[in-house]
C-alpha cells in the first residue's frame, strides 16, 4: 500500500482573468501541470475555491488533489517551470504522507 500525498496549488486571479475580469480561455501553467499529472496517469488538480460558500468569492485560485506515489520533486519542478503571470503569488503546499503533521510550502523562488 502506498502513501497519499496531499497537494494544494494556490495562485493569483491574474492567472485566470485580465484587469477587466475578462476570463482567459485557458490557464496555460495549470494546463501544463495537469498534463504532467495525466502523463503519469494521475487525475487533474481540482478547483477547490468554487466550493467555498461564505457569501464572498475567494480572491485566489485554489486547486488540490491527493495522489499515491506522486513523484514529489518532479512535480515541484513542473510547477516551478511554468510561465506564471504572477510567479510571486504561486504557492504549492504538499503534505508528504501520513507521518507529516502539516503541509510544507514551496514557492517559485525557493
Amino acid at each position: 500500500m502506498g502513501w497519499v500525498v496531499d497537494v494544494l496549488l494556490i495562485f493569483s486571479l491574474d492567472e485566470v482573468c485580465d484587469d477587466e475580469c475578462e476570463a482567459f480561455e485557458e490557464v496555460v501553467p495549470l494546463n501544463a501541470v495537469n498534463a504532467w499529472l495525466a502523463e503519469y496517469r494521475f487525475t487533474s488538480l481540482v478547483n477547490l475555491d468554487q466550493y467555498v460558500n461564505t457569501g464572498k468569492a475567494m480572491t485566489a485560485c485554489v486547486y488540490g488533489g491527493a495522489y499515491n506515489f506522486l513523484k514529489i520533486d518532479e512535480f515541484i519542478e513542473v510547477v516551478r517551470e511554468q510561465p506564471w503571470r504572477e510567479p510571486n503569488a504561486v504557492q504549492l503546499l504538499i503534505k508528504h504522507g501520513p507521518d507529516d503533521e502539516r503541509f510544507t510550502m514551496y514557492t517559485l523562488s525557493d
